[in-house]
């Protein structure tokens, strides 16, 4: 399996990463209490109440998708620290993938699996099979970054310039929210009262965007049983 290709694991990845790289990474007080609506908070404050809140909750579900150069990547996944799963799709290629106790479980068909390897004979033995590999196998270690929130949050790190909280309050999915802006139009929207969880986030320049659900509750897959193991590389 030394020949699948990394690029849609990294672009997923991106996808991921793109619209909330927006955002400075601030200080995290995990123990800090949050009372105050973040309305009447800086850009700042209200950034690290977010990035506390994501840190705390037990679990949150992602759904979003990217143009990620003329390639349309899109994400539906739940995640936890070490734990979590769901489904990856580009064009020609469907992939369901779960993390738990250090490894990572792929399935995908024989078309998706033809597109990643290159390789007929290949995507012919794993279709439809799930793939177990442990996360330090270089080819399937991407995949774990998807699907645990700990590795995912730890993405959030390139600022773009200065951050800004744009006047008054918007909403979200029926939620009041607060929402940060940076230099390249790049939005984040935040819960402003009660946890301030991250709600959503959109990027300017490809349209992309991401949607946060189920904080503490996000449905985990099923560990896949029967799975064709792979060495760690």
């Amino acid at each position: 399996m030394r020949t699948l290709s990394r690029n849609f694991a990294v672009g997923a990845i991106a996808l991921l990463a793109l619209p909330m790289s927006a955002i400075t990474r601030g200080p995290v007080n995990a123990t800090e209490a949050v009372n105050a609506a973040e309305d009447s908070k800086t850009a700042a404050q209200v950034w690290a109440d977010a990035k506390a809140a994501m840190v705390q909750a037990r679990s949150f579900h992602v759904l979003g998708h990217d143009d990620q150069q003329g390639t349309d990547v899109t994400v539906n996944l739940s995640m936890s620290p070490g734990r979590g799963g769901g489904s990856i799709q580009e064009p020609g290629v469907v992939m369901e993938l779960v993390l738990a106790k250090g490894n990572v479980y792929v399935k995908a068909d024989e078309k998706s699996w033809f597109k990643l390897t290159h390789s007929q004979s290949t995507a012919e033995l794993v279709a439809n099979r799930w793939i177990e590999a442990p996360v330090t196998n270089a080819d399937f270690a991407s995949f774990a970054q998807l699907a645990d929130s700990t590795k995912f949050l730890g993405t959030i790190t390139a600022p773009k310039g200065q951050i800004t909280k744009l006047p008054g309050t918007s909403t979200w999915d029926g939620r009041k929210a607060v929402v940060l802006e940076d230099a390249t139009g790049d939005k984040l929207y935040i819960a402003d009262t009660g946890t301030p969880y991250m709600l959503a986030a959109k990027s300017s320049g490809t349209g992309g965007s991401l949607t946060f659900t189920d904080f503490g509750d996000a449905p985990m897959p099923a560990v896949p049983t029967n799975a064709l193991s792979l060495p760690g590389m």
